[in-house]
């Protein structure tokens, strides 16, 4: 049963505490049912990446720190806590076997002592912890009905999407790009009816989302979406977390992740430029869903958003997107997201972004450079993706040069092309982008005439 946001809110405190650091023992895989009954247990993620090694999860549990496994995938530095120092409460963890396996195995973690399932900051769900967790002193305990089955559904659940994800992802491009070339001024809908299905685990939420998908206006339809989505995650984070085109549950855990930002950009873009001086509004709720740390948290979207909308409204006024210009655009959307997240920061949001700003310049340039790091070895990492990758690119390069473009098919190049640089999943991004910049290319909608706030329907 799902407690209501408001009572949540107020009970966190009581309902939620923190668990300090105590006795922490490493022990083979255990049934969470054996110890539903005297303490709180969860499923604990080993590692980021597609590979886990017990080695890398040893040294993340110890140093609280994740090192994806495409990077190496064991974190450096001072260790935060010691096994097997008395203390209380005592922690039991299980990690992964010797040696390297795949990490879409989620291992039992108990804490003696506390009822209910673990949860942390780290990943908002409700029976699920990273393996960092426990040396931040992030995990807490919430109350279950029935913690053995709550934690059941969940591995299901994860598992399920996992298998969905990427079948998923195919048929969305593949019907985005066939409506592109077919029917054009159906193509965006389809996205929108994508975007709103996937949030079936709040059935009324979906329901509203597709109705304003198909019925109203395209302005305000994208609109609706986004808004729907920033509901979601301000209601119930899981909505999204657990939705088959979220996040991976291997290193991201809540929020917006590459592939939603992908296929929310040409939404954002399109209801900013339909509603007039409303698409300012538009503007904002779109930095908040992707970029709040109360909800999306995804500080690459945040940076790609503020971009595509610098383009955009240089654009709409006739300037042209040199060099300089872009170079301009891009100092200014970093600008604009370190400002949206310090005004964030400020008003008591937290999050992994807000923790890696203030490491300060050098950490988040380091940060950059593994983001990018990243994006190459996965490019490289299979022949399916590389051949994603470069058809992608290529499709956007001969959409880039057609003549004329208008400015929304700037600002959505633009943004991906960011996206390409801050973000680590290209094949994501290539892929769903390719699909929106041929839909726009194909039926750009009309910006109202300056001045106005008129709807413009499809």
């Amino acid at each position: 049963m799902r407690i209501p946001f408001q009572a949540l809110i107020l009970c966190l405190p009581l309902l939620a505490p923190a668990v300090a650091q105590g006795e922490v023992r490493v022990v083979p895989p255990f049934e969470p049912a054996d110890y539903a009954d005297r303490a709180a247990i969860g499923l604990l993620v080993p590692g980021a990446g597609p590979e886990v090694t017990r080695e890398g999860a040893l040294a993340a549990l110890l140093r609280g720190k994740l090192e994806h496994d495409l990077l190496g995938g064991v974190p450096s530095g001072t260790p935060q806590l010691e096994l097997d120092r008395p203390g209380d409460p005592v922690v039991l963890v299980s990690l992964p076997p010797p040696g390297r396996s795949t990490n879409d195995r989620r291992y039992p973690i108990a804490v003696l002592g506390l009822a209910g399932v673990l949860t942390s900051d780290s990943t908002r769900i409700d029976g699920l912890v990273s393996v960092t967790d426990v040396a931040t002193g992030r995990l807490r305990a919430v109350p279950a009905t029935d913690p053995t089955e709550a934690l059941e559904r969940l591995d299901d659940r994860i598992d399920r999407n996992d298998r969905l994800r990427l079948p998923l992802t195919i048929l969305v491009v593949a019907l985005v790009l066939a409506l592109a070339l077919a029917r054009p001024r159906l193509a965006l809908r389809a996205v929108l009816v994508a975007l709103s299905a996937n949030l079936w685990l709040e059935p009324w939420l979906a329901l509203l989302a597709g109705i304003a998908a198909l019925a109203l206006p395209l302005g305000l339809a994208c609109a609706g979406v986004l808004a729907a989505y920033l509901v979601s995650l301000g209601i119930d984070a899981e909505t999204v977390a657990l939705s088959p085109l979220g996040p991976s549950q291997s290193g991201r855990f809540y929020g917006i992740n590459n592939l939603l930002e992908t296929l929310l950009l040409a939404p954002a873009l399109v209801g900013a430029t339909l509603l007039g001086r409303a698409g300012v509004l538009v503007g904002v709720l779109a930095l908040v869903t992707v970029g709040g740390n109360r909800f999306g948290a995804d500080g690459g979207g945040l940076v790609v958003l503020a971009a595509a909308y610098l383009v955009l409204a240089l654009r709409l006024r006739g300037i042209r997107a040199t060099p300089r210009v872009l170079a301009a655009v891009t100092a200014g959307a970093v600008a604009l997201a370190l400002g949206a997240l310090a005004i964030d920061a400020l008003t008591g949001g937290e999050s992994h972004v807000t923790r890696a700003v203030g490491d300060g310049p050098v950490a988040l340039a380091g940060d950059l450079a593994d983001r990018l790091e990243l994006s190459v070895r996965r490019t490289a990492a299979s022949s399916g993706a590389t051949a994603i990758v470069l058809a992608g690119l290529a499709s956007l390069a001969w959409i880039a040069t057609r003549r004329p473009r208008r400015p929304l098919l700037d600002a959505l190049l633009v943004g991906l092309a960011v996206s390409l640089l801050v973000n680590d999943t290209p094949a994501d991004v290539v892929a769903v982008g390719a699909a929106a910049a041929l839909a726009l290319f194909r039926a750009e909608p009309p910006a109202p005439r300056q001045g106005t706030d008129s709807t413009v329907a499809a």
